[in-house]
């Protein structure tokens, strides 16, 4: 991912490069600063949610969500998820179906 594009968003970063596979591919940085292994393992749900309810939009691409270490765990991550796709999919229309 080191040729992939970047940008932040909220409490995220995400770092996102075009794959030749027709179906796109989520990954996640989570360290151990951003809480036990309850929250990590929620937050990694919850993401995979909703990019399996968005799939069909991010196909061929491959993305790395890093939640930058003071992320406020109070907010709902499926609502900051939607907003970050929405974002990536303003940032790079040209590789998204």
């Amino acid at each position: 991912m080191k040729k992939g594009r970047r940008f932040s968003y909220n409490d995220f970063r995400c770092v996102y490069i075009k794959n030749n596979l027709d179906h796109g591919r989520i990954g996640f940085a989570v360290s151990r600063k951003y809480g036990n292994a309850v929250q990590r393992q929620q937050f990694k749900r919850h993401w995979r949610e909703v990019f399996r309810c968005h799939i069909a939009k991010i196909s061929n691409l491959d993305i790395l969500i890093i939640p930058i270490v003071g992320f406020r765990k109070e907010f709902d991550i499926q609502e900051n998820a939607l907003a970050l796709l929405g974002k990536l999919m303003q940032k790079n229309p040209l590789s998204l179906s």
